[in-house]
């Protein structure tokens, strides 16, 4: 029987051809449209204009054939398949409903948004994927493709990637590069797993060097980079970035193991070392918890300077490893800790590592007590404090190599006493008593077994305001200038025993009596429409003077006596518009006559801008050590960004250059050029490493959602 009319048909799961065919959107029964169609005892046949609607998909063909006894469809011509997000075309459909297997011939593909695809055979396996023995594909949406990838063998898998086995990538027709394998992701964030584009360089402090990149999609919620690393001169490295996230818990770990090839000519004493770095951070279902883990940890600092350029840029580095348990309940909060806290000085090559194992703090929020006026608060900790290492800052009392357990008290009494729009006062009384398990023989100048008990009370006076302030250009619209002054009066009591005190750091040392001020003057712009005013202008001016100089300096003198005045703190931030700041700080020392600290900034960002950027200037002068200390500095670092709209070159600069050495630290510049859909990468650099300059140059290379290595330690 023949008819021209449109009826009804079972026609098909279609296409599998990458799509799964298991969308449950629509009806399960195929509808076919077509010129002429036919309808025999076991098979179905249309043709001319043939139209197959089916859920979300759509197959166009000259003519089809559908076995109602096989359930297999045979499509020839014009064949075409879409759907929401794929194309499909070829010469020759089969497919087999009940199997859900079928193959495509002389296949031209087009995944969302770019992708194209050809390949002579395309065999659908299951409803998410595609096989195939030729592939040729590209993410370019010229007629003439910037680049595109041949692929000898893989599969296809919908919406996630294609997985290829004896790839080579071409610019334009020429061959550039090859690999064993790759995927090349097809989610819409670019997340799937296969190898990233490798970094390609060379350094004369680690010779020629090759960064590879494995990326692992393991979950939405988890995922892994695994690295593997080659450097001519020092060896090779290996490492492992695992980021997670769940609905209490969240965090990412690092891993850097490196193994040196002999006669490297730096580290002769080792064949290896790593670097270990972790953050955790979990909600626990009890009592307000949280359980927090920090690590920064490596075989020996001086091992990051091999990678990391940016390294010799300090002069002393902080790491820090911590396990904590923190809970808060009913105004009470508890932490228990363990923590290691190590200063590495880059120009002795040492360390000074300050360990607590455990620590126990309990406090109490203020609260009313009865009817009294007042809020009372209490704080008690106890500390298993180790030393170990030498410092080599304003620290000559300090103990070290020397382990310490002490058990502290704190409980405090806050009374408002003035409450006012423009001024407030108020007073604080706290008493503080450490029971210490060791003290120091002050004959023998020996750390004994003998308990030490060491108190003393502190009285404080705060005043804020009076607040004057002054209205320009009107109620809504205009300019509004605050001056805001505070009084500080501290008056501590003598600590008994202080000759017996251990100084382990500087949590050992006892408050002191001083007077202080600060100025605040702000000037705020009241937004447009009644919105918020911004602060264009603060500067704020603060100082102390002390009447037990010898506490308040640390026992350390400058010129044979203990400073009576703090330095004269200067502070200023200006912000004309959203996009520039400028910020100045500064302290003034009177007994060494000049400026102890420098600070100068100012930067320019704003979206859109072609060039942007901030540059800096710092002074840093220990008043206690003025001539000989290796961390006086005088430093001048910049950086700009040149990126024009529409323009395919970008440019990043940076310069960092140290005028006490007359060395310049750091220099680098990273040019970023989009060739359309192919984006290239090249970074010169020049280093400080050991005081010598290193030059270093690296390329990387990026095309479509394939993206390039990064480098594990960020300043390479």
């Amino acid at each position: 029987m023949t008819t021209t009319k449109r009826c009804p048909s079972l026609v098909f799961l279609l296409l599998a051809l990458g799509s799964a065919l298991a969308a449950q959107a629509g009806s399960d029964e195929p509808v076919v449209y077509a010129d002429h169609k036919s309808i025999g005892e076991n098979a179905l046949r249309a043709q001319g204009h043939v139209e197959v609607l089916w859920k979300d998909y759509v197959i166009y063909a000259d003519a089809i054939d559908f076995d109602l006894e096989t359930r297999e469809l045979s499509a020839e011509g014009r064949v075409t398949m879409a759907s929401k997000d794929m194309v499909l075309s070829g010469e020759k459909l089969v497919f087999n409903f009940k199997t859900q297997r079928g193959e495509l011939l002389e296949t031209y593909g087009m995944v969302s948004p770019t992708v194209r695809y050809e390949t002579d055979r395309l065999e659908q396996t299951d409803r998410e994927t595609l096989t195939f023995r030729r592939l040729d594909f590209t993410s370019c949406a010229q007629v003439s493709p910037r680049w595109s990838i041949r692929s000898r063998k893989g599969k296809i898998k919908k919406d996630k990637y294609i997985e290829m086995s004896g790839v080579v990538l071409r610019l334009k027709s020429l061959p550039v590069f090859y690999l064993p394998y790759m995927r090349y992701p097809l989610t819409k964030d670019g997340r799937a797993t296969g190898l990233l584009f490798p970094n390609i360089g060379n350094s004369d402090l680690r010779g020629f060097f090759l960064q590879n990149s494995f990326y692992w999609a393991i979950r939405p919620n988890i995922d892994m980079t695994l690295g593997l690393d080659y450097f001519a001169r020092l060896g090779i490295g290996a490492s492992d970035e695992l980021r997670y996230l769940f609905r209490r818990a969240a965090g990412s770990a690092r891993l850097y193991y490196f193994t040196y090839r002999e006669g490297n000519g730096i580290y002769e004493d080792t064949d290896h070392d790593y670097y270990v770095e972790a953050n955790h951070q979990q909600t626990l279902p009890f009592l307000d918890s949280r359980l927090v883990l920090n690590v920064n940890r490596q075989s020996r600092p001086g091992f990051l300077r091999l990678f990391d350029s940016n390294f010799d840029l300090v002069r002393s580095a902080n790491f820090q490893s911590e396990l904590a348990l923190k809970s808060s309940f009913s105004g009470v909060s508890v932490s228990l800790s363990a923590s290691r806290r190590e200063t590495y000085y880059v120009f002795k090559d040492s360390s000074l590592v300050i360990e607590y194992l455990p620590s126990l703090a309990v406090s109490v929020n203020q609260k009313k007590v009865g009817r009294l006026p007042g809020y009372f608060s209490l704080a008690a900790d106890y500390q298993s404090v180790r030393r170990s290492g030498i410092t080599y800052e304003e620290e000559p009392e300090f103990v070290s190599d020397f382990r310490s357990r002490r058990l502290t008290v704190t409980p405090s009494y806050q009374l408002p006493l003035l409450r006012l729009p423009w001024m407030n006062s108020s007073l604080k009384l706290s008493s503080k008593s450490s029971v210490y398990a060791k003290s120091l023989d002050p004959v023998s100048g020996q750390v004994v077994d003998e308990p030490l008990y060491m108190r003393y009370h502190t009285v404080q006076f705060s005043l804020q305001g009076p607040v004057f302030y002054r209205l320009f250009g009107g109620e809504t619209k205009g300019w509004k200038h605050l001056i805001e002054p505070e009084f500080t009066v501290r008056y501590a009591t003598a600590v008994n025993n202080r000759d017996r005190l251990v100084k382990v750091d500087r949590f050992d040392y006892p408050s002191f009596s001083y007077a202080g001020f600060s100025l605040t003057s702000r000037l705020l712009r009241k937004g447009r429409g009644g919105g918020a005013a911004s602060e264009i202008l603060t500067y704020s001016l603060s100082q102390q003077y002390y009447f037990d100089p010898a506490e308040a300096n640390f026992f350390m003198k400058i010129n044979g006596e203990y400073p009576r005045f703090s330095q004269l703190s200067n502070s200023l931030r200006f912000r004309p518009g959203g996009d520039f700041v400028f910020d100045a700080s500064l302290a003034y020392n009177y007994y060494i006559r000049g400026l102890a600290r420098l600070n100068l900034s100012a930067s320019y960002n704003r979206a859109g801008r072609p060039l942007t950027g901030s540059v800096s200037y710092t002074v840093y002068r220990n008043p206690y050590r003025e001539q000989d200390f290796e961390l006086n500095r005088s430093v001048l670092g910049s950086a700009l960004h040149f990126d024009l709209r529409g323009f395919p070159l970008k440019l990043h600069s940076r310069v960092d250059y140290d005028f006490t050495e007359r060395r310049l630290l750091h220099g680098s510049l990273t040019a970023t050029f989009d060739y359309q859909c192919l984006l290239f990468n090249v970074e010169c650099k020049l280093f400080s490493y050991l005081g010598e300059s290193r030059f270093q140059i690296r390329a990387g290379l990026s095309f479509g959602n394939l993206g390039m290595v990064g480098d594990f330690f960020g300043g390479t």
